[in-house]
């Protein structure tokens, strides 16, 4: 069952529909593909901390008029 599980395509399957065992093996699929990505150094380890954007209310007088 384990190595049958390992080779069934479960990309066509709903989330609903995934028995605990298939979500376990889809955990491992994604930790190892991460596990490449990040030994390759595509993935970073952490996100990058940005500082969020402001959002300042719209100014005519700092924009300039219309002719």
């Amino acid at each position: 069952m384990d190595d049958e599980l390992k080779q069934r395509d479960l990309s066509s399957k709903p989330d609903s529909q995934l028995t605990a065992d298939e979500r376990k093996e889809l955990k491992r699929r994604f930790d190892e593909f991460v596990g490449i990505m990040r030994s390759q150094g595509m993935v970073p380890d952490k996100p990058a901390n940005k500082p969020a954007k402001r959002v300042e209310k719209w100014n005519p007088a700092t924009h300039g008029r219309r002719h």
